[in-house]
């Protein structure tokens, strides 16, 4: 409340400035200096700004931010008032589902209407692209005259920069890194205590999820056992899955398939820097085989509706009480533990995914904010301003401790801050401020031999139209072979590269 009240305080001083200016301009009168506010006290207190920056000179201006709607920009959206109470920018942000965010970034892109100005960017599906319709960033934050991003680049981490702020050049910055979001396992805390020696005494290990015996195998084995010895009313399934022909089928399968130690294509840089076109197809080998038949046993041992869910489908679904285990995005975790509507608020476990044959693998989904290049210069330039705001120290933090947060800080250096780092390596369950365990887990799952990035590559829209609708009809259809479908999977994408780099069919 206080810090409102100061906010206003200044935003009211800034007016009357504004007044003594024009009536000292219209009387002839020597016109003041440029007064640089006091930022002390608000969320501009600790950017790098020039001196005698004038934080109000797009005053009036409107910026249209396109963005997922997410939890992280939800947070932004509540704390962006204060951003335009300060520089008197009227930020709107356009919050829409991931589908929606991709058409209509895309239509903007295609027609050069520059409708947005500030665009959340996906690396796997905007970056990839449309990189050449992004504002190279480099030159805003080495512009003495402009804001800086401090520690540009080296406060992020580097695989997020390279997969989330680069394409092909690690040279040229075309976004900063926003949010973090990465595939984990959610399992009911309460189901796993319940009847962990009673599974224990029928088959024979530990159930507990996280660990190296914890594998997609007996991740199956669980599921089912679920299934058919606890009762209906406390949870109606082991597990669900998102199988629905969807981008989310793609990235469910994708932690297995990387699991197993394999992949869709062996090129260099392809899952960091990101290529124009993949050259090596690696859809024939046996782990993709094995990964396929391995999730297909994931499907049937998962609620029947899951061929038809997507990630959000999925979420509602343990929400609501009736799976006991999912992988999907660490964001979910505030939703999911909501005390007023949630069944099962209190009881979340979070682990890494289960491991296969070669490592656990958890599938990265971080994007970032860019600058749309059809954009006004000086549109550009205030939303540099926004930017740099946006993805400041101070605003990761404070997406970090919001109750309503779910995802980590890309900064490296809010992990640094002494009461973040105190309580990181605190050995205090009771500790208020963060979700510890979730953290760790997301940490856990950052760590390169746990990690997985997908392809980043021009043409990945034609790619993952082949990859979903072969998964999706895979486990739909009983009869089909895995073998089979690597064989259809390979034929198409050898289609596309007969069609040249941006994926036309020959």
């Amino acid at each position: 409340m206080y810090k409102r009240i100061f906010t206003l305080l200044l935003v009211a001083l800034l007016a009357v400035l504004t007044f003594v200016y024009i009536a000292n301009k219209e009387n002839g009168q020597p016109l003041p200096e440029p007064v640089q506010p006091d930022l002390k006290g608000t969320s501009f207190e600790n950017l790098d700004l020039p001196e005698n920056y004038n934080i109000r000179q797009f005053e009036g201006m409107t910026l249209r931010f396109i963005v997922e709607n997410n939890r992280h920009a939800t947070i932004l959206l509540n704390k962006s008032q204060e951003f335009s109470d300060l520089t008197g920018i009227n930020i709107k942000i356009f919050a829409v589902d991931f589908d929606t965010l991709v058409q209509k970034i895309n239509l903007d892109f295609i027609s050069k209407a520059g409708k947005y100005q500030i665009v959340y960017v996906d690396p796997y599906q905007t970056l990839n692209r449309f990189y050449q319709s992004f504002e190279i960033l480099n030159g805003y934050n080495e512009d003495p005259s402009m804001p800086h991003i401090k520690g540009f680049m080296n406060d992020f981490s580097d695989f997020q920069t390279e997969t989330i702020s680069c394409f092909e050049d690690e040279n040229n910055i075309y976004t900063i890194p926003f949010d973090s979001t990465t595939m984990i396992l959610f399992y009911r805390k309460d189901i796993f205590q319940k009847y962990k020696d009673q599974y224990y005494s029928d088959m024979g290990y530990d159930w507990t999820p996280g660990t190296k015996d914890f594998t997609w195998e007996r991740y199956i084995q669980i599921a089912r056992w679920i299934n058919e010895n606890v009762p209906d009313d406390e949870v109606k399934y082991g597990c669900g899955a998102m199988a629905q022909e969807h981008n989310s089928i793609f990235c469910e399968f994708s932690n297995i398939l990387s699991a197993y130690g394999g992949d869709y294509f062996r090129d260099e840089n392809i899952g960091t820097l990101g290529l124009k076109s993949f050259r090596h197809i690696d859809v024939m080998s046996s782990s993709f085989s094995k990964a396929l038949d391995i999730y297909r046993q994931v499907v049937d041992a998962a609620a029947p509706e899951s061929v038809n869910w997507n990630w959000t489908d999925l979420a509602n679904a343990f929400r609501s009480g009736e799976i006991a285990m999912m992988p999907n995005w660490d964001e979910n975790y505030p939703y999911l533990n909501d005390s007023e509507d949630s069944k099962v608020s209190g009881n979340v476990g979070c682990a890494i995914l289960p491991y296969g044959d070669t490592k656990s693998a958890n599938i990265f989904g971080g994007s970032g904010i860019g600058i749309n290049k059809y954009a006004t210069d000086e549109e550009k330039k205030a939303a540099w301003l926004y930017i740099v705001w946006a993805t400041s120290q101070e605003m990761q933090r404070e997406i970090l401790i919001n109750p309503e947060g779910g995802n980590l800080p890309s900064r490296l250096s809010v992990y640094q801050e002494p009461d973040i780092k105190n309580e990181l390596e605190s050995t205090n369950e009771t500790n208020q401020m963060l979700n510890i365990e979730l953290i760790k887990t997301v940490l856990e799952a950052w760590q390169p031999e746990n990690l997985y990035l997908r392809p980043k590559i021009s043409n990945f829209y034609f790619v993952e139209r082949i990859l979903d609708k072969e998964l999706h009809d895979y486990v739909k259809n009983q009869d089909a072979d895995s073998h089979t479908v690597s064989q259809n999977i390979y034929q198409q994408m050898t289609g596309i590269l007969a069609g040249g780099i941006n994926g036309e069919q020959p």
